[in-house]
């Protein structure tokens, strides 16, 4: 468990780490928010539509890469330092499907398991095992990750390997759809539920959280600590609680004067993002923590079956 300090020179000032704080937090909740707002207003004709269309999720939804890629590319700030890299996809995919075990239990059973004794995750009971389940997983996959992927790029993953693992993974995102046929509870709230976790809530807030925020974040603070093999600095922390507050914000709407915050939501949200950050430091790559968190879509589509 204990963690090494490199000595590092400082490469940025104080004034350097404050503004790049500064901006993270304007993209989020300033640009971000107020392009969100504008988009539902623009297509719905008010910011708070009932019920919510499905195109306006999905035109707000497309921010998550859009806000970033401007930022990187239109900047032509280095896409690789950013994690925008197809190099070691091979390993970066291998990974998430050997982390996915433990994050589905540590969160869809155990989400299950709250259900079913009547508590929710938005209350303290509930995001405290949530919370508690979550570090166990991040615990478990350091664990894993350390003795499988200590040389992460120097593995090699032959075709018919990498072929199964991108098989497995289309075949568990179809799990939930091809189960709905059968019961004939198959829907477009099921369907879009799958590609929305995957693609937007996996791909999308991976490339603006781990992506953008945390390699902005790690320019101007560095990466002075290791822990089991896994290099990283403040800007895992500070990206983790972006990360649980924007969950917390989900009933909220701050520029409308909604305050209603979901407290406990950042709490287990938090832990999960420290994880998937820690597996961006890793990879180098946004690959393996999209992957799996997109995986999440297997779970969510399956609570909404049974």
């Amino acid at each position: 468990m204990a963690i090494e300090v490199h000595n590092e020179e400082a490469s940025t000032s104080g004034a350097d780490k404050a503004a790049a704080v500064l901006e993270v937090i304007f993209v989020r909740f300033v640009i971000y928010g107020l392009l969100a707002l504008w988009l539902v207003q623009l297509m719905c004709g008010t910011p708070t539509p009932n019920p919510f269309p499905i195109e306006a999720a999905y035109t707000v939804g497309a921010l998550w890469f859009v806000v970033p890629f401007v930022l990187i590319y239109g900047l032509r700030r280095n896409a690789q330092e950013y994690g925008l890299s197809t190099q070691s996809s091979r390993q970066s995919i291998d990974l998430a499907l050997s982390a996915f075990p433990y994050m589905i239990l540590a969160e869809n059973a155990v989400m299950m398991l709250l259900i079913t004794i009547g508590w929710s995750y938005l209350e303290p009971q509930g995001a405290l095992v949530l919370t508690a389940s979550f570090t166990l997983a991040l615990l478990l996959i350091v664990r894993m990750v350390s003795r499988k992927y200590s040389s992460f790029h120097d593995i090699q993953i032959p075709d018919n390997k990498h072929s199964s693992n991108v098989l497995v993974i289309l075949l568990l995102l179809c799990l939930p759809i091809g189960l709905g046929i059968v019961p004939g509870k198959l829907s477009l709230l099921l369907v879009s539920t799958v590609v929305w976790q995957f693609v937007i809530s996996g791909f999308g807030e991976e490339v603006f959280f781990r992506g953008y925020i945390q390699s902005r974040l790690n320019a101007a603070f560095g990466r002075p600590y290791e822990w089991k093999g896994i290099r990283f600095g403040a800007g895992l922390f500070m990206t983790a609680a972006l990360f649980g507050i924007t969950h917390m914000l989900n009933t909220a709407n701050i520029w409308l004067g909604d305050f209603n915050l979901a407290w406990w939501w950042g709490t287990f949200t938090f832990v999960g993002g420290l994880l998937l950050g820690l597996l961006r430091e890793k990879t180098g790559s946004v690959l393996a923590p999209a992957t799996l968190h997109g995986l999440e879509a297997v779970g969510e589509g399956l609570a909404l079956l049974f």
